[in-house]
């Protein structure tokens, strides 16, 4: 019900305005009262010159001194005016209060119905008591409000307001409570409570209000991107999210993703900052937790793992995980890790893979310069199969070349020759041991239906890749037969590609690269004082990878029913390093960097081989005059120049094999050895399955059609951590390891164990 001061008001002209102030509870029943009497109601609103600027008060006196020009239509009700006065601050209201209460409205009757200015009014009343004493103020005994104003930049919805005059119109038509209101100004000395969303990071985490992370994340123009998208998306951040693609299983898009600057980038790392805790993968997780910067991110799962100790019980399975991560990683972005892993050097090997050459690289320059390692075996495990001993079975030639080729690998390897090693070669210079082997002109005459074999020749391979190959067919799911054979002297091509010039099938190819690698400049690599170590190595092994890879290829097309690889000569890297030159200045030009030249009188050399015309050397020298050695050579007469093998590949029966010891149980003893028997579900040669352990071939007695007997006579001791790989034929279709345990109790099992070792 209205006061009887503003009814008394109302119903005499008093030629000046009444002040009517109300809370939020009554407010729009006032208004509504005074409409039904009659009064005209005014907007300070409609004094706002633009949408999004505040009334002009002069406009607003102007309006009322000349209302009574119209004595039909001079009772009028003011609203809006204390919400516009509460946002310009106390001091402008109490000035502004003060003008209008002494404006000349003649015989007009103007009630400002009053809200958030009560202080103002009070204190405008104690200053000019006649305010009261004339009956032109009124204050309800319920005069709060809790008229607030939020500043949004970034409209979310139709419920934020246009401008500041769609503010007041709003407080006008009896609004309470805190309106959103799209509008650029600002509000320093305001009455009432001002926030403000002025940017599209606010505005998101009005919207959103379990969307919590940190603005500093993104820029102003990421945040304002990401806005936008949500709008279109309805404020669905799972279908943003999914319109790029993103899930946390990451795959070759990784690399898409954090790699690079724009928006898709950026919005990537939000997905994986607001679901950390979702990320399956635990080293990326780690590094998403310590990245506060998108622009880091691609870097930091580069070079985090180098922040995590070795001794860390998280480091292998971050390790394993980063690996594959990073799988699809070009080498530029690599080149980040390798220098910064290179401040520790000594530490650096472990945290290097082998998914990029520059790696493998790296690898093999560390390993040059510490030593054979272990962890290769998960580093680089190419070169840890390549490393690995093949077990020759070349009757009594299979130890000799078994230990020789170990040796030749890891001085390869570590870009040295032991002395006692070049006593050895110097030995085979003299008493040729290899002659007692086949020809490989012999071997390849032997191979059966060479109509349907495909003859692959690989220039340059010799029998060091033999472990590496077995690995490879291994996993390829191929069958092999390899035949150990030696080339001619001297072991160069024009010598030695008979064997491919008189092949009588229509299927054969020769492949250049693993000689172009080793001793041709359009290879990449070269032997000076700036490239010592044998960085090759990694091209040689992707070579040969691929090679295997063509023979699976074509055997699984059926375009041939037999792969064969083979080789007119090897090579030798012990040859370049040793630096030797003879003492002889021929007249003919030392060929093939000079480990063989063409026969001269009076010859003094007493580790070369006189051969069709040549003289080869067979130690590690070379003759003056000749081409620089690049990487690796050939034409001598050392082992690993002269044997090749010849290995025929075949596919392989598709069958779930299944390799295992028959009795987990294994039992040595002291007269006898140890015996054990091996379970094989299907064989190729069931009378040529054998067992190599500790570099030794242990041959197998066939049992049945699925188990094998093996008899370790000089085994007497118990073993732990007993490695053995299972051979059917030359194929390496398993590998076991067990223990050996004493076979006794009591007293005599204590004595028996302490032979342990």
């Amino acid at each position: 019900m209205l006061c009887s001061a503003v009814l008394n008001y109302i119903a005499t002209a008093r030629g000046l305005p009444f002040f009517y102030v109300v809370g939020d509870d009554k407010y729009s029943a006032t208004l509504d009262e005074l409409s039904q009497l009659g009064l005209i109601i005014d907007r300070a609103s409609d004094f706002c010159p633009k949408e999004d600027k505040l009334p002009n008060v002069d406009d607003i006196i102007d309006h009322f001194r000349t209302l009574d020009v119209d004595y039909k239509q001079n009772k009028h009700v003011l609203v809006g005016l204390g919400e516009f006065l509460a946002l310009k601050g106390a001091a402008v209201a109490e000035k502004e209060l003060r003008r209008l209460k002494n404006a000349t409205l003649g015989s007009a009757r103007v009630v400002v119905l009053l809200r958030c200015v009560i202080t103002q009014v009070f204190d405008l009343a104690n200053e000019d008591r006649r305010l009261a004493q004339q009956g032109r103020i009124y204050v309800d005994d319920s005069p709060l409000s809790g008229i607030g104003l939020t500043c949004i930049k970034y409209a979310v919805d139709d419920s934020v307001v246009s401008g500041i005059k769609g503010f007041l119109r709003l407080c006008e038509d009896g609004a309470t409570g805190t309106i959103g209101v799209n509008t650029a100004m600002q509000f320093p000395a305001a009455t009432l409570p001002v926030s403000s969303i002025n940017s599209a990071y606010a505005a998101i985490r009005k919207e959103l209000p379990n969307f919590v992370t940190d603005e500093v994340l993104g820029t102003d123009q990421q945040w304002d991107q990401l806005f936008k998208e949500l709008a279109k998306a309805k404020w669905s951040l799972v279908s943003v999210f999914g319109k790029y693609g993103f899930a946390l299983e990451f795959n070759d898009d990784l690399y898409r993703n954090c790699a690079g600057y724009e928006f898709r980038n950026w919005l990537f790392f939000l997905f994986l900052k607001l679901n950390v805790e979702g990320i399956g993968t635990g080293y990326l997780r780690f590094v998403v937790q310590m990245t506060d910067n998108y622009e880091y991110l691609k870097d930091n799962i580069l070079t985090a793992i180098i922040q995590v100790p070795r001794n860390d019980s998280r480091f292998y399975a971050f390790y394993n995980e980063r690996k594959k991560l990073i799988r699809y990683f070009p080498e530029s972005e690599i080149a980040i890790f390798v220098h910064r892993n290179s401040i520790n050097y000594a530490e650096s090997l472990y945290r290097y893979t082998d998914n990029t050459r520059m790696e493998r690289e790296e690898v093999i320059r560390w390993l040059s310069t510490y030593g054979y390692c272990p962890e290769i075996e998960y580093v680089y495990p190419a070169l840890y199969d390549y490393l690995r001993d093949y077990t020759f079975d070349c009757g009594k030639l299979s130890e000799e070349l078994t230990s020789y080729f170990r040796e030749y690998k890891l001085q390869k390897l570590t870009n040295t020759i032991h002395p006692e090693f070049q006593e050895r070669v110097n030995a085979y210079a003299l008493s040729l041991p290899y002659v007692h082997l086949e020809t490989r002109d012999s071997a390849i005459l032997r191979i059966p239906d060479k109509k349907s074999a495909f003859l692959y020749w690989i220039d340059a391979l010799g029998v060091e890749y033999l472990s590496y190959i077995t690995a490879l067919v291994k996993k390829k799911g191929l069958s092999m037969h390899i035949d150990v054979a030696y080339a001619e002297l001297p072991t160069i091509t024009s010598i030695n590609r008979g064997f491919y010039e008189k092949w009588s099938g229509p299927l054969k190819e020769k492949l250049s690269d693993l000689d172009d690698i080793k001793h041709k400049e359009k290879g990449g690599y070269v032997f000076d004082e700036k490239h010592e170590t044998p960085i090759h190595l990694a091209a040689e092994l992707e070579i040969i990878e691929r090679a295997v890879d063509r023979a699976a290829t074509e055997l699984a097309m059926h375009r041939c029913k037999s792969f064969i690889i083979a080789s007119d000569h090897g090579a030798s890297r012990l040859a370049v390093i040793r630096r030797q030159e003879e003492k002889y200045e021929t007249d003919t030009k030392g060929e093939h960097s000079g480990r063989c030249c063409k026969e001269f009188p009076d010859a003094d050399l007493p580790f070369a081989v006189k051969e069709n015309g040549y003289y080869v050397l067979g130690d590690y020298g070379r003759f003056k005059k000749s081409r620089a050695a690049n990487v690796e050579v050939h034409g001598g007469a050392s082992l690993e120049e002269v044997l090749v093998p010849v290995i025929t590949l075949t596919l392989r029966k598709q069958t779930s094999l299944v390799v295992q010891l028959a009795d987990k149980d294994v039992r040595a003893d002291r007269r006898t050895g140890t015996t054990f028997v091996i379970f094989i579900s299907e064989v190729e040669h069931p009378y040529n399955i054998s067992v190599i352990i500790d570099g030794e071939r242990l041959k197998a007695k066939h049992l049945d059609a699925t188990h094998y007997e093996v008899n370790m006579p000089s085994q007497k001791r118990s073993k732990k951590d007993v490695r053995a790989d299972v051979y059917d034929g030359d194929d390496l279709v398993g590998n076991l390891t067990f223990e050996i345990k004493g076979k006794f109790g009591g007293a005599d099992k204590k004595e028996f164990d302490d032979l342990t070792f």
